[in-house]
């Protein structure tokens, strides 16, 4: 017998193995700033592809802003970066591949035409840019009031991982009240 747990005919909540599901009623809009990773890892232009690959490894990231002495976003610099400047790993060891990227800068291969959004933006929002663009992150920026006007800077980055785990709070299996 299969139970349809989508879509039941009444308001009682379904129950698997003990645990209830609640519907998901529409949550207050939320920002990018409420769920972007605050602590972001960047690098700058002229820092060879294997320090920056040994930064976003150690970081656990999959992706790097790239920012100049002054804080400006550049550009990024993503894994898929790092593979493509990278010689077939078919024909390397890593030591090698790692060892060729020694003679590389990240301005040589990062993306510099991107999409940013503002922390406070609707999460919607970054989704809907992230989906359209086909990347998995985007940065995220606030402007600033300098002297010499308004600038932004980077405050975070939003990825998908950000926004899943967004979706795992709304969606979480509530324990059924005793």
């Amino acid at each position: 017998m299969s139970q349809n747990v989508g879509s039941s005919q009444t308001e009682e909540p379904v129950f698997l193995s003990s645990v209830s599901y609640k519907e998901c009623a529409p949550a207050e809009p939320q920002t990018v700033a409420d769920v972007m990773t605050r602590e972001v890892v960047f690098t700058n232009p002229d820092t060879t592809l294997d320090a920056a690959l040994l930064s976003m490894l150690s970081a656990g990231c999959h992706r790097l802003p790239v920012l100049d002495t002054d804080g400006k976003l550049l550009g990024i610099v993503s894994d898929r970066d790092f593979r493509l400047a990278a010689r077939s790993p078919f024909v390397d060891t890593t030591d090698q591949i790692v060892a060729d990227l020694k003679h590389h800068k990240v301005h040589e291969v990062m993306t510099t035409t991107m999409i940013t959004v503002e922390s406070s933006a609707p999460i919607v929002e970054a989704v809907k840019l992230m989906r359209v663009a086909r990347v998995g992150g985007l940065p995220v920026v606030e402007s600033v009031q300098t002297a010499t006007g308004s600038v932004e800077r980077v405050v975070g980055i939003i990825t998908r991982t950000n926004l899943l785990d967004c979706l795992i709070r709304q969606y979480e299996p509530v324990p059924p009240a005793d």
